[in-house]
């Protein structure tokens, strides 16, 4: 009620300055104390506990904060210069990224846009968990679906190396974005507005019906999609079954049993994976915790 009531009453213009001032901090704290709590202890007692991996972020993040990748690399990225451009053509900021041109949505102030590029960056740094390959030529000659894209990166990265890329985004807010970044390569380029999931209807499509007339051969699935990945690998059991060459990169950390789920559901169809080295500290709730991030197929 009385949250209702603050929202009717305050202006978000107001709510947004009142949250950076102290209300953001003070609902961190309450959100994440447990974890809070258990970095401090850990750091004030790591001369004493096991020195196990776990506790050694535990204790970085005692000493600087929580912060969702404790590594200290992180902080390489947190002032790095980053250039926010603005095509005056189509009124819509960029950055340069790898000398090409990646565009994001026009409701993203300059501020969130470095903010966002540097996390951005810093999550494919060879140190993070949350590296899609360690060598971007894996993707050579592969058709890339690229479920759960944002800004694309990832496929702005390996755009001249693929055969094709089918983008997944279901946000509408990026949809104008995907297709200025990737109006030069039009021809290798399908934007796909839907949820990827295990049922089909107008919002929602699953990987074994949008694949069924199309090329399922030498694929590469890319999925960072806020906790659907169980359900997007539901949908696509066909593909998982039938496919040659399939490659994948998954995230695991959304959800608390994602790690062990995902990593069932890919045994069943034969594919052997590994995990990216290091944790994610997952924040917010009953759930916080540290996770298991990306599953990659197995090359041998």
């Amino acid at each position: 009620m009385l949250v209702k009531l603050y929202r009717k009453h305050i202006s978000k213009e107001v709510r947004d300055k009142i949250y950076k001032a102290f209300l953001g901090q003070i609902l961190f704290f309450l959100r994440n104390s447990n974890e809070i709590i258990k970095s401090e202890f850990i750091y004030l007692f790591r001369k004493i506990l096991p020195d196990t991996e776990k506790n050694r972020l535990y204790a970085f993040m005692g000493k600087y904060g929580l912060n969702m990748m404790p590594y200290p690399f992180v902080f390489e990225y947190k002032k790095m210069p980053v250039d926010c451009l603005f095509d005056e053509q189509i009124s819509i900021h960029y950055i340069i990224h790898s000398g090409k041109r990646l565009y994001f949505p026009k409701s993203c102030s300059k501020e969130q846009i470095i903010e966002n590029y540097r996390s951005l960056v810093a999550e494919q740094d060879a140190r993070s968990p949350h590296q899609y390959v360690k060598d971007i030529n894996r993707l050579k000659g592969k058709i890339l679906l690229d479920i759960g894209a944002a800004e694309a990166i990832f496929t702005l990265d390996c755009i001249e190396i693929i055969k094709h890329a089918y983008i997944f985004e279901c946000d509408e807010n990026w949809i104008e974005a995907l297709n200025v970044t990737f109006s030069p390569w039009k021809d290798k380029v399908t934007i796909v507005w839907k949820y990827v999931g295990d049922t089909n209807d107008n919002n929602h499509i699953t990987l074994d019906s949008f694949l069924e007339e199309k090329e399922k051969n030498n694929l590469f699935l890319k999925m960072d999609i806020e906790g659907a990945e169980q359900a997007a690998l539901r949908g696509a059991s066909n593909t998982l079954k039938e496919s040659h060459d399939i490659d994948f990169s998954i995230c695991t950390y959304h959800r608390k049993d994602d790690a062990v789920e995902i990593a069932r559901i890919l045994r069943l169809y034969g594919f052997e994976y590994e995990w990216t080295d290091g944790y994610f500290c997952c924040l917010f709730g009953g759930n916080a915790g540290l996770r298991k991030v990306i599953i990659r197929r197995l090359i041998l």
